[in-house]
């Protein structure tokens, strides 16, 4: 059996509460605060609300999840 080809993982800044469920089967993935957004299908969630919509009633994903939503919360630098 040959294995098959992986594509590159590029992971950008989030908010922590941000998931999907690639998060929880590929381990490249896994970082909270940290997300790859090159797909176009992929489906975020809020971790709080469970839903494409976060706390807010606002959608979820890396390009609405920003620091300008109240419910945001960033990686903690040491």
């Amino acid at each position: 059996m040959s294995e098959s080809p992986t594509r590159d993982v590029s992971l950008k800044p989030a908010c922590i509460n941000l998931r999907h469920k690639l998060m929880y089967v590929d381990e490249r993935q896994e970082t909270p605060g940290r997300v790859d957004d090159s797909s176009d299908t992929r489906v975020f969630f809020c971790k709080h609300s469970l839903d494409v919509l976060g706390n807010d009633g606002e959608p979820v994903g890396p390009g609405y999840c920003t620091p300008s939503r109240t419910c945001y919360c960033g990686i903690r630098q040491p």
